[in-house]
C-alpha cells in the first residue's frame, strides 16, 4: 500500500521525518478492486489504475476508425488526490449523525455533487468553501467490513457512491469505470475507503501545458506546488471575488455553453431582501413587474403553493427565506413558476416528473436542504443548467388533490410547514418549510395551483364575475366579498377577491 515506504540512512542513521503537508491528500478507491482510485477525466468522475504521482496531465491518444474517416481520441486523465474538507463536519450531519464532509480535486478545484438520483452519475462543480451547500456534502457510513464505508450523500443515506458494473457479476471494475448513486446492495463496489496519500503525492510536481485539465486550470499558489486547497477550518477571510451564483460558485467562463451561467448578481437589502422589479430589467430577464425572473419563465404563468393544514396561507419569500404568509393575489412574492422543461427526461424513482418553483420575483428556485428538520432554501435560478439540487416532484393524490412535494433523488423527505399540524398550533404568518419524512400530517400536503385574479377591481355595484379553471384549480369569485358565497357553495377551494 502506498504511504508505508521505510527509508534507510547510510551508517545506521535514518533520515529524518518530512515535514507536515499543509493540507492532506486523500485517495478514495472501492472494495470490488483496491488497485484503481477514484480521479476526474474529461469532466467526469471515474475510476483509474491507483499512480501517487499522476500529475493530471497524463495524456492518451488512441485512433477511432469508421467507414469514412479517422479521428484522432484524446483523453485526459486528471488527478488522483482529493482534499476531504470538513469544515461543515461539525455542524452538519446526516440521519444517522455521522459528520459531513465535501471532496474537492486538488488539480481542477471541483467538488463531487449529488446526482439527480439512483443509477445517475456524481457530478462536478466548482467548489466554494465559504458557501454551505448541501449537494456536494458527503457522509461515510458505519463499517461495512474491513474498514470499508459507504460515501452517501448527507441529506439521502439510501443513495451511495457505487463502482458502475463494477461488481464481479458485471466484469468488475477497469479503467474508466464511472461512479453512480445506487441503494446499498451489499456490493465491493459501493464498499469504499478514503485514505491519505504517502509522501510520494507531495512531491512538486513538475511544469506542463495550460491548456487542457479537462476545461479547468488548476488554481496557483496552493500546497503542492499549484494545487488546490480549501482554506483551514476557522475564521474564514471573504473569497476575494465573492460572487452570488447557482449554488455559491462562481461559474466557469463561457456563459451556458459553459454548463453554469446563474443570473448576474442583483440582491439588496430590504424588500425582502429583493430590490422592487425594475422598469428596464437587464437583458435576459423578464419584462417589467417580473423583477429577476429569467426572460425564459417570464411568459409561464404562475403559481400558488399552499398546504392543506392552512389553505389561506401560500408560500412566499421573506427576509432570504421560504414561508408561509396570508393569501393575496397581488403580492408578487407568492407567485412561483413551475418550470417544468426537464420533466420529460428527469423523473424520480417512481416516474414523476421533476420540476423547479422559481420565485417571480426574485427569480430564485427552492433548493433542498441539508437534511430532515432542515428548512428549504433559495439559490438563483439558471434554467439553461440541470441542478438536482433545485428539482423537486409531486407524489400521488394524499387525499381531495393533495400531494407531497420532495426531493428528485430523495423521495423520502417532503416538504412540511414546520410544527404547522393542529398539536403545534397550526398555519401561522411566518411558518417556514423545512424537509421532513412522511408522517401523514396536513402540513406535508400540498397544492401546486395556477393564480387567476383580475388586478382592477369592479365597484361595489358590480355583478359576481366567476372564474372557472382546471379542474384541479379553485373556483374564484371576483369583485365580491360575501363570505356567503363560500357558505352556500360549500367550496373550500373558492377565493374571494
Amino acid at each position: 500500500m502506498f504511504g508505508h515506504h521505510h527509508h534507510h540512512g547510510h551508517g545506521g542513521h535514518q533520515a529524518p521525518p518530512p515535514p507536515p503537508h499543509e493540507q492532506t491528500l486523500y485517495r478514495i478507491f472501492c472494495r470490488a478492486d483496491e488497485a484503481y482510485c477514484l480521479t476526474v477525466r474529461n469532466d467526469a468522475v471515474v475510476l483509474a489504475p491507483t499512480n501517487p504521482r499522476d500529475e493530471s496531465q497524463a495524456c492518451y491518444c488512441f485512433l477511432s476508425l469508421s467507414s469514412t474517416e479517422i479521428n484522432l481520441v484524446v483523453v485526459m486523465d486528471m488527478d488522483p488526490h482529493w482534499y476531504k474538507d470538513m469544515r461543515h463536519s461539525t455542524k452538519v450531519k446526516d440521519a444517522e449523525g455521522q459528520p459531513a464532509f465535501a471532496l474537492v480535486n486538488r488539480a481542477t478545484g471541483l467538488a463531487i455533487k449529488h446526482s439527480l438520483g439512483q443509477s445517475h452519475p456524481v457530478k462536478l462543480v466548482p467548489y466554494n468553501p465559504e458557501y454551505l451547500d448541501e449537494s456536494v456534502l458527503w457522509t461515510e457510513s458505519h463499517d461495512v467490513g474491513k474498514g470499508f464505508r459507504c460515501i452517501r450523500m448527507v441529506n439521502n443515506i439510501h443513495l451511495n457512491f457505487d463502482a458502475f458494473h463494477g461488481d464481479k457479476d458485471h466484469g468488475g471494475v477497469h479503467d474508466g469505470t464511472t461512479v453512480v448513486l445506487w441503494e446499498w446492495a451489499k456490493g465491493p463496489n459501493q464498499s469504499w475507503k478514503v485514505l491519505p496519500w504517502g509522501d510520494e503525492a507531495y512531491a512538486p510536481r513538475p511544469p506542463g501545458p495550460e491548456p487542457g485539465y479537462g476545461g479547468y486550470r488548476p488554481p496557483p499558489g496552493g500546497p503542492a506546488a499549484g494545487g488546490y486547497a480549501p482554506s483551514p477550518p476557522g475564521p474564514y477571510p471573504p473569497p476575494a471575488q465573492p460572487e452570488p451564483g447557482y449554488g455559491g460558485y462562481r461559474p466557469p467562463s463561457g456563459g451556458p455553453a459553459g454548463g453554469y451561467a446563474p443570473p448576474p448578481p442583483v440582491q439588496e437589502p430590504g424588500y425582502g431582501g429583493y430590490p422592487p422589479a425594475p422598469g428596464n430589467p437587464a437583458p435576459g430577464y423578464g419584462p417589467p413587474g417580473y423583477g429577476n425572473l429569467p426572460r425564459a419563465l417570464a411568459s409561464e404563468p404562475t403559481v400558488r403553493v399552499f398546504c392543506k393544514a392552512g389553505d389561506g396561507y401560500n408560500l412566499t419569500v421573506r427576509n432570504g427565506t421560504v414561508c408561509l404568509a396570508p393569501t393575496n393575489p397581488r403580492d408578487e412574492f407568492q407567485h412561483w413558476v413551475k418550470d417544468m422543461r426537464h420533466s420529460t427526461r428527469i423523473k424520480d424513482e417512481e416516474g414523476y416528473p421533476a420540476f423547479a418553483l422559481v420565485n417571480k420575483v426574485t427569480g430564485e428556485a427552492i433548493k433542498h436542504s441539508l437534511g430532515q428538520s432542515h428548512p428549504v432554501r433559495l439559490v438563483p435560478y439558471n434554467p439553461e443548467y440541470v441542478d438536482e439540487s433545485v428539482l423537486w416532484t409531486e407524489s400521488r393524490d394524499v387525499g381531495h388533490g393533495f400531494r407531497c412535494v420532495r426531493m428528485v433523488n430523495n423521495i423520502y423527505l417532503n416538504f412540511d410547514a414546520f410544527h404547522g399540524d393542529k398539536d403545534h398550533g397550526g398555519v401561522h404568518d411566518g411558518t417556514t418549510v423545512v424537509l421532513w419524512e412522511w408522517a401523514k400530517g396536513d402540513n406535508q400536503r400540498w397544492k401546486i395551483l395556477p393564480w387567476s385574479y383580475t388586478t382592477a377591481h369592479p365597484s361595489s355595484d358590480a355583478p359576481i364575475r366567476w372564474q372557472f379553471m382546471s379542474s384541479d384549480a379553485p373556483i374564484r369569485v371576483l369583485g365580491c366579498s360575501d363570505p356567503l358565497a363560500v357558505y352556500v357553495l360549500g367550496c373550500s377551494d373558492l377565493y374571494i377577491d
